[in-house]
């Protein structure tokens, strides 16, 4: 009993000492200190943590997001110029817009060219002995777009006779005339006619029109 009641006495002795002791530390003005930068360190932790990440996170995403817009507005600002030059330099052109569709139209018109030539051949006071086209051209679908269509040929062949000038004259007219005519052959030769020998020319022409793309009618019909 007097060896339990000894240890007793001795662990209080020891709890009040201790207790003394670290009154005595947080009296310290040192320890005060320390004890309130553990505090201070601990809130910037804990807001870091919880309030300032996220918060650094949304500015992240407006910067980013800031920075897609710009280069969206730029884009935009390209595009815009580039509209309003092409539609400066359609203004320049608008007037002559129909004689483009004159000169290589939709469809192969093939009685108007022949119309055109024969009208050239009696003003050049030339005589057409023969006009033939190798291939009948069916009329392009005027339902399609510009881009599903493509630049073909309505190739005519014309023999005529006459003298040299003309026939260079009606070559001349030919390929000046506002519906285009292109010249890729002429080949002159000699004929005789009763004792007499009288020029003659084989002209090959090419008749431009804006036909049927056979690219995209094959991926269409697939």
């Amino acid at each position: 009993m007097a060896e339990t009641t000894k240890q007793k006495i001795t662990t209080e002795k020891t709890k009040r000492e201790i207790t003394t002791a670290l009154n005595h530390f947080y009296a310290n003005p040192v320890a005060k200190a320390s004890l309130e930068l553990f505090l201070t360190i601990g809130l910037v932790l804990f807001l870091g943590a919880f309030a300032i990440r996220p918060t650094i996170v949304t500015m992240s995403d407006l910067i980013k997001e800031i920075e897609t817009k710009t280069q969206l507005d730029e884009a935009l600002t390209k595009k815009i110029a580039a509209l309003q030059t092409a539609q400066n330099q359609y203004i320049n052109i608008e007037e002559k817009i129909p004689l483009l569709d004159v000169a290589i139209p939709e469809q192969p018109e093939i009685i108007l060219s022949t119309k055109i030539i024969e009208k050239i051949a009696a003003e050049s006071k030339v005589v057409i002995n023969n006009l033939s086209i190798a291939d009948l051209p069916e009329d392009s679908d005027s339902s399609l777009l510009f881009s599903q269509k493509a630049k073909t040929n309505l190739n005519i062949s014309i023999n005529i006779k006459g003298d040299y000038v003309s026939i260079r004259e009606f070559v001349e007219t030919l390929r000046n005339s506002r519906k285009s005519f292109v010249i890729e052959s002429v080949v002159f030769t000699l004929q005789e006619d009763r004792g007499d020998k009288k020029l003659s020319a084989n002209i090959t022409v090419a008749t431009p029109y804006f036909g049927t793309n056979t690219t995209n009618s094959k991926t269409a019909k697939k």
